[in-house]
């Protein structure tokens, strides 16, 4: 309950609303045994459209960009579940095999294992938040990540209230990601439109493009809006 009154505080009273979601990670990070924390949004029935709100430090950042940028890994599989997916050791066999760009991505930075929550109200998912580590071994405290997990989903519900009354939650969310990533979000409806296919798949070949040339996202993504990229048939 106090978690939850700190976080609720951070939403309400932080004058910086672009700043809220790093100020949510830290606490969190603060609060369990971990090396970090990054949280996103994700919509139900498109785990897809993944809207990346903030991490802790840097390598938190680079852990939800690789499964941004790449569409794979716990984040994703954890909100499709609706159910934790808890990898104390992401060189396993099992992990290679289930998220072979992601786990090739966090060996080469270090980082071994990853702990995944749904952000949930009932059954209706709102994101995920990743706990990561850069030691291999189990999350022991999951009763207090738990906690921590509920006390976040309610402080970025209560994002409304920074909007004023009459806002919506989903839009208030949705403002503090979307400067987050804008430019990949441009580039793809701009690619969708320019080759004459659909969203997903122009999504599918920035993201193609940006791993096979070991490039952020976001640079592809402003190459391509720039014209210094075409990414044709």
């Amino acid at each position: 309950m106090r978690l939850a009154g700190a976080l609720a505080e951070i939403v309400t009273d932080f004058p910086g609303r672009a700043d809220i979601p790093g100020k949510l990670c830290r606490a969190c990070h603060a609060a369990l045994p971990v090396d970090g924390v990054g949280l996103s949004l994700m919509t139900e029935g498109q785990p897809d459209g993944r809207l990346l709100l903030g991490a802790s430090d840097e390598q938190g950042v680079r852990i939800e960009e690789w499964q941004f940028g790449l569409g794979e890994g716990p984040c994703v599989s954890a909100f499709v579940a609706g159910r934790p997916v808890l990898v104390p050791d992401l060189q396993a066999r099992e992990a290679c095999l289930r998220w072979p760009m992601f786990t090739r991505e966090a060996a080469s930075a270090g980082v071994a294992a990853v702990f995944a929550f749904p952000l949930q109200v009932g059954v209706i998912g709102i994101g995920v938040m990743d706990c990561y580590r850069s030691r291999v071994g189990p999350l022991a405290e999951i009763a207090e990540a738990l906690a921590v997990v509920d006390a976040v989903t309610v402080a970025l519900l209560n994002v409304e209230i920074t909007s004023g009354e009459d806002a919506v939650p989903e839009v208030a969310l949705f403002d503090l990601s979307w400067r987050t990533h804008a430019v990949v979000h441009q580039a793809t409806g701009a690619l969708s439109a320019e080759l004459g296919i659909l969203v997903g798949e122009a999504l599918a070949r920035l993201r193609a493009y940006a791993f096979r040339y070991s490039r952020p996202l976001d640079e592809v993504a402003a190459d391509v809006l720039s014209g210094r990229l075409h990414l044709t048939r």
